[in-house]
């Protein structure tokens, strides 16, 4: 299984971990004020803050192995179940993890177009008409895949990697129609 891994989600392996054990990590929680928070009260203030940091005796691989049954027996989505307003779903997603690049521009009266904004995004193509929209997390993939975003302008001519994809997608789409979902675990097929 590592020599497939796409990108892992640490937080949520861990959270799958503790709930399929049981075993809860060291934690230890610190608040902290921002320097106009002096006289504010906290709990109207927006300059107080909280962090908990979480301690586990085995590494993230260690979870996912441990979990991996579980994980691995959750069923297969079907896009053409995803409607809006649903709650989240999570499962599998089989397709090609791509990259792809979105501008929005306006046509002005001149003649000209201008870009108003872009963006480079992942995404899980199954087909022509079934694609998942990826909110990433760059540090969770591995072997520095995550670059592979920002090289589609430069020296990334094209990428299509065959994968399965444990996501949860929300009630949410983009304005190409995919749907949009974070991913949790992705492996090369």
């Amino acid at each position: 299984m590592h020599k497939s891994l796409i990108y892992l989600d640490r937080e949520y392996i861990a959270d799958l971990y503790e709930v399929t054990t049981g075993q809860s990590p060291d934690t230890t929680i610190t608040s902290s004020q921002g320097k106009k928070a002096g006289a504010a009260i906290p709990v109207f203030s927006a300059e107080v803050s909280a962090q908990e940091t979480r301690s586990f005796k085995l590494s993230t691989l260690g979870m996912l192995a441990h979990g991996w049954s579980s994980l691995n027996a959750e069923p297969d989505l079907n896009s053409s179940n995803f409607v809006p307003e649903m709650r989240s779903q999570y499962g599998w997603f089989n397709g090609e993890l791509t990259v792809y690049q979105v501008k929005t521009s306006v046509h002005r009266s001149s003649g000209t177009n201008d870009v108003l904004a872009e963006s480079e995004h992942f995404q899980i193509r199954q087909s022509r008409t079934s694609s998942l929209s990826l909110i990433t997390t760059p540090e969770y993939f591995l072997s520095g895949l995550g670059t592979l975003v920002k090289l589609q302008k430069t020296v990334l001519k094209e990428m299509s990697i065959p994968v399965r994809a444990f996501v949860r997608v929300f009630a949410a789409q983009d304005h190409m129609k995919q749907w949009v979902a974070v991913p949790l675990v992705i492996l090369e097929r």
